[in-house]
Protein backbone atom coordinates (compact mmCIF):
# COMPACT_ATOMS: atom_id res chain seq x y z
CA UNK A 1 0.00 0.00 0.00
CA UNK A 2 2.87 2.35 0.82
CA UNK A 3 4.41 1.63 -2.59
CA UNK A 4 1.12 2.46 -4.31
CA UNK A 5 0.84 5.78 -2.47
CA UNK A 6 4.39 6.66 -3.47
CA UNK A 7 3.55 5.72 -7.08
CA UNK A 8 0.42 7.85 -6.99
CA UNK A 9 2.38 10.87 -5.75
CA UNK A 10 5.04 10.32 -8.42
CA UNK A 11 2.47 10.03 -11.22
CA UNK A 12 0.58 13.08 -10.00
CA UNK A 13 3.81 15.07 -10.14
CA UNK A 14 4.54 13.65 -13.59
CA UNK A 15 1.21 14.73 -15.05
CA UNK A 16 1.38 18.15 -13.37
CA UNK A 17 4.84 18.77 -14.86
CA UNK A 18 3.74 17.77 -18.35
CA UNK A 19 2.61 21.19 -19.43
CA UNK A 20 1.54 20.24 -22.93
CA UNK A 21 -0.77 17.48 -21.75
CA UNK A 22 -4.31 17.83 -20.49
CA UNK A 23 -4.63 17.84 -16.68
CA UNK A 24 -5.41 14.27 -15.59
CA UNK A 25 -7.12 13.11 -12.39
CA UNK A 26 -5.45 9.90 -11.24
CA UNK A 27 -8.73 8.27 -10.22
CA UNK A 28 -10.00 8.69 -13.77
CA UNK A 29 -7.11 7.19 -15.72
CA UNK A 30 -5.69 3.73 -16.29
CA UNK A 31 -2.02 3.36 -17.22
CA UNK A 32 -1.19 0.69 -19.79
CA UNK A 33 2.30 -0.73 -19.16
CA UNK A 34 2.26 -3.78 -21.44
CA UNK A 35 0.14 -4.77 -24.40
CA UNK A 36 -0.07 -7.97 -26.43
CA UNK A 37 -1.45 -8.49 -29.92
CA UNK A 38 -2.72 -11.78 -31.34
CA UNK A 39 -4.27 -12.87 -34.63
CA UNK A 40 -8.05 -13.08 -34.37
CA UNK A 41 -10.69 -14.59 -36.62
CA UNK A 42 -11.80 -13.00 -39.90
CA UNK A 43 -9.09 -10.33 -39.88
CA UNK A 44 -9.60 -9.20 -36.29
CA UNK A 45 -6.73 -8.34 -33.95
CA UNK A 46 -7.00 -9.51 -30.35
CA UNK A 47 -5.53 -7.09 -27.82
CA UNK A 48 -4.57 -7.85 -24.22
CA UNK A 49 -3.48 -4.90 -22.09
CA UNK A 50 -1.98 -4.76 -18.61
CA UNK A 51 -3.50 -1.83 -16.73
CA UNK A 52 -1.57 -0.62 -13.70
CA UNK A 53 -3.81 0.07 -10.72
CA UNK A 54 -2.73 3.11 -8.76
CA UNK A 55 -5.47 3.23 -6.12
CA UNK A 56 -3.90 2.65 -2.67
CA UNK A 57 -6.79 0.37 -1.60
CA UNK A 58 -6.76 -1.89 -4.69
CA UNK A 59 -6.38 -5.59 -3.85
CA UNK A 60 -4.24 -6.31 -6.92
CA UNK A 61 -1.57 -4.30 -8.72
CA UNK A 62 -2.91 -4.83 -12.22
CA UNK A 63 -6.00 -5.48 -14.29
CA UNK A 64 -6.02 -7.41 -17.58
CA UNK A 65 -8.18 -5.82 -20.29
CA UNK A 66 -9.00 -7.93 -23.36
CA UNK A 67 -10.70 -6.77 -26.54
CA UNK A 68 -10.89 -7.26 -30.33
CA UNK A 69 -10.94 -4.90 -33.30
CA UNK A 70 -9.83 -4.62 -36.91
CA UNK A 71 -7.07 -2.09 -36.14
CA UNK A 72 -4.75 -0.98 -33.34
CA UNK A 73 -6.67 2.28 -33.02
CA UNK A 74 -9.89 0.32 -32.87
CA UNK A 75 -8.51 -1.76 -30.00
CA UNK A 76 -7.91 1.41 -27.99
CA UNK A 77 -11.49 2.55 -28.52
CA UNK A 78 -12.91 -0.89 -27.74
CA UNK A 79 -10.80 -1.25 -24.58
CA UNK A 80 -11.98 2.11 -23.24
CA UNK A 81 -15.58 0.92 -23.61
CA UNK A 82 -14.83 -1.92 -21.18
CA UNK A 83 -13.39 0.13 -18.32
CA UNK A 84 -14.54 3.04 -16.18
CA UNK A 85 -11.17 4.75 -16.65
CA UNK A 86 -9.55 6.48 -19.57
CA UNK A 87 -6.74 4.18 -20.70
CA UNK A 88 -3.45 5.91 -21.50
CA UNK A 89 -0.39 4.35 -23.16
CA UNK A 90 2.17 6.91 -21.98
CA UNK A 91 3.73 4.33 -19.64
CA UNK A 92 3.83 1.52 -22.23
CA UNK A 93 7.14 -0.32 -21.89
CA UNK A 94 6.62 -3.76 -23.47
CA UNK A 95 4.86 -4.73 -26.73
CA UNK A 96 4.19 -8.43 -27.33
CA UNK A 97 3.37 -10.01 -30.68
CA UNK A 98 1.69 -13.41 -30.69
CA UNK A 99 3.48 -15.96 -32.84
CA UNK A 100 0.86 -16.14 -35.61
CA UNK A 101 0.43 -12.38 -35.83
CA UNK A 102 4.21 -11.81 -35.79
CA UNK A 103 4.51 -13.61 -39.14
CA UNK A 104 2.44 -11.08 -41.07
CA UNK A 105 1.54 -7.97 -39.08
CA UNK A 106 4.71 -6.89 -37.27
CA UNK A 107 5.21 -3.81 -39.42
CA UNK A 108 1.56 -2.73 -39.26
CA UNK A 109 1.53 -2.90 -35.45
CA UNK A 110 4.95 -1.27 -35.02
CA UNK A 111 4.29 1.56 -37.48
CA UNK A 112 0.93 2.41 -35.89
CA UNK A 113 2.38 2.51 -32.38
CA UNK A 114 5.37 4.60 -33.50
CA UNK A 115 3.00 7.26 -34.85
CA UNK A 116 1.40 7.69 -31.42
CA UNK A 117 3.27 10.59 -29.72
CA UNK A 118 2.29 9.24 -26.30
CA UNK A 119 4.19 5.97 -26.83
CA UNK A 120 7.94 5.85 -26.27
CA UNK A 121 9.98 4.53 -29.19
CA UNK A 122 12.18 2.89 -26.54
CA UNK A 123 9.42 0.39 -25.69
CA UNK A 124 10.64 -3.20 -26.08
CA UNK A 125 9.20 -5.56 -28.70
CA UNK A 126 9.07 -9.32 -28.18
CA UNK A 127 7.48 -12.26 -29.98
CA UNK A 128 5.61 -14.80 -27.85
CA UNK A 129 5.58 -18.52 -28.58
CA UNK A 130 1.87 -19.21 -28.82
CA UNK A 131 -0.42 -16.31 -27.88
CA UNK A 132 0.53 -13.10 -26.10
CA UNK A 133 -2.83 -13.32 -24.31
CA UNK A 134 -1.84 -16.56 -22.57
CA UNK A 135 1.46 -15.12 -21.37
CA UNK A 136 -0.13 -11.94 -19.99
CA UNK A 137 -2.70 -14.03 -18.10
CA UNK A 138 0.06 -15.98 -16.34
CA UNK A 139 -1.03 -16.83 -12.80
CA UNK A 140 1.77 -17.06 -10.25
CA UNK A 141 1.90 -15.58 -6.73
CA UNK A 142 5.55 -14.69 -7.27
CA UNK A 143 4.64 -12.54 -10.29
CA UNK A 144 1.88 -10.20 -9.08
CA UNK A 145 2.54 -7.71 -11.89
CA UNK A 146 3.24 -9.46 -15.19
CA UNK A 147 3.84 -6.17 -17.00
CA UNK A 148 6.55 -5.06 -14.59
CA UNK A 149 8.04 -8.57 -14.56
CA UNK A 150 8.37 -8.63 -18.36
CA UNK A 151 9.89 -5.16 -18.47
CA UNK A 152 12.49 -6.05 -15.84
CA UNK A 153 13.24 -9.41 -17.50
CA UNK A 154 13.84 -7.83 -20.91
CA UNK A 155 15.69 -4.79 -19.60
CA UNK A 156 17.98 -6.84 -17.35
CA UNK A 157 18.79 -9.45 -20.00
CA UNK A 158 19.46 -6.70 -22.53
CA UNK A 159 21.78 -4.85 -20.14
CA UNK A 160 23.53 -8.11 -19.24
CA UNK A 161 24.11 -8.67 -22.98
CA UNK A 162 22.15 -11.93 -23.00
CA UNK A 163 19.21 -10.76 -25.13
CA UNK A 164 19.65 -8.60 -28.26
CA UNK A 165 17.96 -5.21 -27.97
CA UNK A 166 14.82 -4.70 -30.05
CA UNK A 167 13.10 -1.45 -29.15
CA UNK A 168 10.35 -0.01 -31.33
CA UNK A 169 12.88 2.48 -32.68
CA UNK A 170 15.51 -0.17 -33.44
CA UNK A 171 13.12 -2.58 -35.15
CA UNK A 172 11.71 0.10 -37.45
CA UNK A 173 15.17 1.47 -38.22
CA UNK A 174 16.34 -1.99 -39.26
CA UNK A 175 13.25 -2.48 -41.40
CA UNK A 176 13.43 0.84 -43.24
CA UNK A 177 17.18 0.63 -43.85
CA UNK A 178 17.98 -0.70 -47.34
CA UNK A 179 20.42 -3.51 -46.62
CA UNK A 180 19.29 -4.73 -43.22
CA UNK A 181 16.43 -6.80 -41.80
CA UNK A 182 14.79 -6.73 -38.34
CA UNK A 183 15.06 -9.29 -35.57
CA UNK A 184 12.97 -9.60 -32.40
CA UNK A 185 13.57 -11.71 -29.25
CA UNK A 186 11.19 -14.59 -28.52
CA UNK A 187 9.64 -15.27 -25.10
CA UNK A 188 7.84 -18.36 -23.87
CA UNK A 189 5.58 -19.09 -20.90
CA UNK A 190 6.86 -22.14 -18.99
CA UNK A 191 4.39 -24.21 -16.93
CA UNK A 192 2.27 -21.13 -16.13
CA UNK A 193 4.90 -20.05 -13.61
CA UNK A 194 7.73 -18.33 -15.47
CA UNK A 195 8.74 -16.56 -18.67
CA UNK A 196 11.90 -17.48 -20.55
CA UNK A 197 13.94 -16.02 -23.42
CA UNK A 198 14.03 -18.86 -25.98
CA UNK A 199 15.42 -17.41 -29.21
CA UNK A 200 15.30 -14.62 -31.76
CA UNK A 201 12.87 -14.28 -34.67
CA UNK A 202 14.48 -13.14 -37.92
CA UNK A 203 12.68 -11.24 -40.68
CA UNK A 204 12.91 -10.76 -44.42
CA UNK A 205 11.40 -7.31 -44.83
CA UNK A 206 8.24 -7.53 -42.67
CA UNK A 207 7.82 -11.33 -42.80
CA UNK A 208 9.01 -13.64 -40.04
CA UNK A 209 11.03 -16.29 -41.89
CA UNK A 210 13.00 -18.13 -39.20
CA UNK A 211 14.50 -18.14 -35.74
CA UNK A 212 17.92 -18.51 -34.18
CA UNK A 213 18.69 -20.00 -30.78
CA UNK A 214 19.76 -18.09 -27.69
CA UNK A 215 23.29 -19.45 -28.24
CA UNK A 216 23.30 -18.13 -31.81
CA UNK A 217 22.10 -14.73 -30.59
CA UNK A 218 25.46 -14.43 -28.79
CA UNK A 219 27.22 -14.51 -32.17
CA UNK A 220 24.72 -12.09 -33.67
CA UNK A 221 25.75 -9.51 -31.08
CA UNK A 222 29.40 -10.48 -31.51
CA UNK A 223 29.19 -9.38 -35.16
CA UNK A 224 26.68 -6.52 -34.84
CA UNK A 225 27.79 -4.84 -31.65
CA UNK A 226 30.42 -4.71 -28.91
CA UNK A 227 30.44 -6.86 -25.80
CA UNK A 228 31.42 -4.98 -22.67
CA UNK A 229 30.82 -7.62 -20.00
CA UNK A 230 29.21 -10.59 -21.71
CA UNK A 231 29.31 -14.29 -20.86
CA UNK A 232 28.80 -17.58 -22.68
CA UNK A 233 29.30 -21.33 -22.51
CA UNK A 234 31.02 -23.14 -25.36
CA UNK A 235 30.78 -26.89 -26.00
CA UNK A 236 32.80 -28.28 -28.89
CA UNK A 237 34.66 -31.33 -30.16
CA UNK A 238 38.34 -30.62 -29.55
CA UNK A 239 40.99 -31.78 -32.00
CA UNK A 240 43.62 -31.78 -29.27
CA UNK A 241 43.76 -34.54 -26.60
CA UNK A 242 45.00 -31.92 -24.13
CA UNK A 243 41.70 -30.03 -24.29
CA UNK A 244 39.33 -32.97 -24.09
CA UNK A 245 37.31 -33.81 -21.01
CA UNK A 246 38.91 -35.54 -18.05
CA UNK A 247 37.29 -38.84 -19.06
CA UNK A 248 39.35 -40.60 -21.76
CA UNK A 249 36.16 -41.49 -23.64
CA UNK A 250 34.94 -37.88 -23.61
CA UNK A 251 35.92 -35.80 -26.63
CA UNK A 252 33.87 -32.72 -25.84
CA UNK A 253 35.46 -29.63 -24.39
CA UNK A 254 33.18 -27.49 -22.22
CA UNK A 255 34.23 -23.98 -21.23
CA UNK A 256 32.53 -21.02 -19.56
CA UNK A 257 33.63 -17.47 -20.31
CA UNK A 258 32.70 -14.17 -18.73
CA UNK A 259 33.86 -10.54 -18.71
CA UNK A 260 33.79 -10.69 -22.50
CA UNK A 261 35.00 -7.61 -24.35
CA UNK A 262 34.78 -7.55 -28.12
CA UNK A 263 34.71 -5.46 -31.25
CA UNK A 264 34.07 -6.33 -34.88
CA UNK A 265 34.80 -4.94 -38.31
CA UNK A 266 32.93 -5.73 -41.54
CA UNK A 267 34.40 -4.74 -44.89
CA UNK A 268 33.38 -5.18 -48.49
CA UNK A 269 36.54 -6.56 -50.14
CA UNK A 270 35.17 -7.33 -53.60
CA UNK A 271 32.13 -5.42 -54.83
CA UNK A 272 32.04 -7.21 -58.20
CA UNK A 273 31.93 -10.71 -56.72
CA UNK A 274 30.20 -9.52 -53.52
CA UNK A 275 32.71 -10.68 -50.94
CA UNK A 276 32.95 -9.50 -47.32
CA UNK A 277 35.50 -9.90 -44.54
CA UNK A 278 34.27 -10.05 -40.95
CA UNK A 279 36.96 -9.72 -38.29
CA UNK A 280 36.15 -10.14 -34.61
CA UNK A 281 38.50 -9.55 -31.71
CA UNK A 282 37.49 -10.58 -28.21
CA UNK A 283 39.06 -11.28 -24.88
CA UNK A 284 37.42 -12.99 -21.94
CA UNK A 285 38.06 -14.60 -18.59
CA UNK A 286 37.90 -18.38 -18.41
CA UNK A 287 35.89 -19.40 -15.35
CA UNK A 288 35.43 -23.12 -16.00
CA UNK A 289 36.76 -25.93 -18.22
CA UNK A 290 36.23 -29.70 -18.12
CA UNK A 291 39.91 -30.40 -18.81
CA UNK A 292 42.98 -30.49 -16.58
CA UNK A 293 45.15 -28.71 -19.16
CA UNK A 294 47.71 -26.37 -17.59
CA UNK A 295 46.97 -23.00 -19.17
CA UNK A 296 49.85 -21.32 -17.36
CA UNK A 297 52.07 -22.90 -20.02
CA UNK A 298 52.41 -20.62 -23.02
CA UNK A 299 52.12 -23.46 -25.57
CA UNK A 300 48.91 -24.76 -23.98
CA UNK A 301 47.42 -21.27 -23.79
CA UNK A 302 48.09 -20.64 -27.48
CA UNK A 303 46.53 -23.99 -28.34
CA UNK A 304 43.46 -23.15 -26.25
CA UNK A 305 43.02 -19.70 -27.80
CA UNK A 306 43.44 -21.12 -31.31
CA UNK A 307 40.78 -23.81 -30.81
CA UNK A 308 38.29 -21.38 -29.25
CA UNK A 309 38.85 -18.93 -32.11
CA UNK A 310 38.31 -21.70 -34.66
CA UNK A 311 35.12 -22.90 -32.99
CA UNK A 312 33.68 -19.38 -32.81
CA UNK A 313 34.52 -18.81 -36.48
CA UNK A 314 32.59 -21.94 -37.35
CA UNK A 315 29.56 -20.78 -35.36
CA UNK A 316 29.56 -17.33 -36.94
CA UNK A 317 29.79 -18.95 -40.39
CA UNK A 318 26.86 -21.25 -39.56
CA UNK A 319 24.77 -18.29 -38.39
CA UNK A 320 25.47 -16.35 -41.59
CA UNK A 321 24.74 -19.40 -43.76
CA UNK A 322 21.39 -19.92 -42.03
CA UNK A 323 20.42 -16.26 -42.45
CA UNK A 324 21.38 -16.39 -46.12
CA UNK A 325 19.24 -19.50 -46.58
CA UNK A 326 16.30 -17.48 -45.21
CA UNK A 327 17.31 -14.35 -47.17
CA UNK A 328 17.33 -12.40 -43.91
CA UNK A 329 20.19 -9.93 -43.50
CA UNK A 330 20.01 -9.29 -39.76
CA UNK A 331 23.76 -8.59 -39.73
CA UNK A 332 23.49 -5.63 -42.09
CA UNK A 333 25.91 -6.65 -44.85
CA UNK A 334 23.72 -4.66 -47.22
CA UNK A 335 24.36 -1.49 -45.26
CA UNK A 336 28.11 -2.10 -45.54
CA UNK A 337 27.68 -2.55 -49.29
CA UNK A 338 25.56 0.60 -49.60
CA UNK A 339 28.08 2.72 -47.67
CA UNK A 340 31.05 1.23 -49.58
CA UNK A 341 29.77 1.49 -53.16
CA UNK A 342 29.26 5.02 -54.40
CA UNK A 343 25.92 5.62 -56.12
CA UNK A 344 24.86 2.03 -55.50
CA UNK A 345 21.18 3.03 -55.44
CA UNK A 346 20.57 -0.08 -53.40
CA UNK A 347 16.97 -1.01 -52.69
CA UNK A 348 15.61 -3.67 -50.36
CA UNK A 349 14.40 -5.72 -53.33
CA UNK A 350 17.74 -5.50 -55.13
CA UNK A 351 19.69 -6.44 -52.01
CA UNK A 352 17.54 -9.49 -51.32
CA UNK A 353 18.39 -10.68 -54.84
CA UNK A 354 22.13 -10.23 -54.18
CA UNK A 355 22.49 -11.22 -50.53
CA UNK A 356 22.03 -15.04 -50.66
CA UNK A 357 25.03 -15.32 -53.03
CA UNK A 358 27.43 -13.16 -51.01
CA UNK A 359 30.70 -14.74 -49.87
CA UNK A 360 31.60 -14.00 -46.26
CA UNK A 361 35.04 -14.68 -44.78
CA UNK A 362 35.14 -14.85 -40.98
CA UNK A 363 38.17 -14.38 -38.75
CA UNK A 364 37.90 -14.54 -34.95
CA UNK A 365 40.84 -13.63 -32.72
CA UNK A 366 40.23 -14.83 -29.15
CA UNK A 367 42.54 -13.89 -26.28
CA UNK A 368 42.14 -15.25 -22.77
CA UNK A 369 42.57 -12.87 -19.87
CA UNK A 370 45.02 -14.31 -17.36
CA UNK A 371 42.58 -14.61 -14.51
CA UNK A 372 39.64 -16.76 -13.39
CA UNK A 373 40.46 -20.40 -12.64
CA UNK A 374 44.20 -19.81 -12.99
CA UNK A 375 44.33 -17.12 -10.30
Amino acid sequence: MIKKRILAVYLLAFFNLTGCAEPQILEEIGLITTIGYDEGEKGLIKGTAVELKIEPDAKTDIKIVETQAYSVRGLNTSANKKTSKRLLAGQLRVILLGEELAHQRMLHISDTLAKDPAISDLSYLSIVEGEARDLLNLQDPHIPNIGLHLFRLIEQNTKDEIMPSATLQEVLHRYYSAGRDPFIPILKKIDNSEVKFTGVGIYKDDRLVGRISTDQSFYLKLINDKYKAGSTELIFMSESPKLRGLSHSERKTVISLDTIHSNSDIKLVNKKNLEFDIKVKLNARLIDINSDIDLTKSSNLKLFEKEVSKEMEKRVENLIAYCQSKNSDIIGLGEVYRFSVRNSKLTKKKWHEMYPNAKVNVKVDFTMMRSGIND
